[in-house]
């Protein structure tokens, strides 16, 4: 598909590796050991971020806080199960009432996980996300719309602005953020959904710059095409594209949640593509400073 098109050059960006739609043996749980990591995931009520907080636990993270507007008792049971039957130590768990829009929330989100984390974080997952019904822009109603940037690109803002203090503090200085596929296209009817995802690549590229030299990685990840409550607010015609189990981002963010890859900083990173082939393509990337946004000329 050429580049000038409305859906760019995404084709070429899918298929930079061998394509997965579930977990692997590369990426496996049981290769990544995460013992003595911290970890926060905004956004872990449901679907992605669930599946993410309960796979941290299986590889042994020691230290996982857990923040959604939702109830997140039930979770903090499930957490603590998911790491006994994979036959890990219990971790200490946080669970916190957060709204990524509230500057007040994020602040005490980040003031309590230093309070129980001793002042250090390794990984902030930036998970959550609106999607807006899709209209062309002279029909949406604006505050939806709206409400997709107020989510999906201030509060990704707001919980680096509090959490990157955090991360200077420990060992992998790791953010991930939440974009999407939708940030290489133009579909009409989109303009709300896509463009804030675009803006969170940038935003990765602002930390991965105003940060390298104090050690702070930072990627910016396409989360798959999982059937989650969220991803069904796309239009029905483009549910086709929603086969991808919710093990392979979960378990991608784990393998991310590793160790601090520079290579990959301010950089767009599909959870589809195979990421020990992608580790082979490090030096073409760095060299070409691939996998950011530019404007061709």
């Amino acid at each position: 598909m050429a580049a000038n098109t409305p859906m760019g050059n995404m084709g070429a960006v899918s298929s930079l590796t061998t394509t997965h739609h579930d977990t692997y043996p590369f990426i496996s749980l049981e290769r990544t050991d995460l013992s003595g990591k911290s970890v926060f995931v905004a956004g872990a009520s449901k679907g992605i971020g669930k599946e993410t907080a309960l796979s941290l636990a299986k590889a042994g993270c020691n230290k996982i806080a857990i923040g959604a507007r939702s109830d997140l008792s039930g979770l903090v049971n499930e957490i603590s199960k998911a790491a006994a039957d994979a036959g890990k130590s219990a971790p200490q768990v946080v669970s916190l009432h957060l709204d990524v829009t509230s500057d007040d929330s994020v602040k005490a989100a980040a003031d309590k996980i230093s309070q129980e984390f001793g002042g250090a974080l390794d990984v902030l997952i930036c998970n959550a996300g609106n999607l807006e019904k899709w209209l062309p822009v002279a029909e949406s109603n604006p505050t939806e719309w709206w409400k997709s940037y107020e989510i999906n690109v201030k509060g990704t803002f707001l919980l680096n602005h509090h959490f990157i203090p955090l991360l200077l503090k420990s060992e992998t200085k790791t953010s991930i953020l939440t974009t999407s596929y939708g940030a290489l296209g133009v579909r009409p009817g989109a303009s709300g959904y896509q463009s804030s995802k675009f803006a969170v690549c940038r935003l990765a590229e602002f930390i991965a710059t105003e940060y390298e030299n104090a050690g702070i990685v930072c990627y910016a990840i396409h989360p798959g095409g999982v059937k989650t409550e969220l991803a069904y607010n796309m239009p029905e015609d483009m549910w086709g594209v929603l086969n991808d189990e919710p093990a392979l981002p979960a378990h991608t963010i784990v393998w991310l949640s590793r160790e601090r890859r520079p290579w990959l900083n301010g950089r767009f990173v599909s959870v589809g593509w195979d990421m020990e082939e992608l580790e082979s393509k490090k030096d073409k990337i760095v060299e070409g400073n691939l996998l950011k946004f530019r404007m061709l000329v």
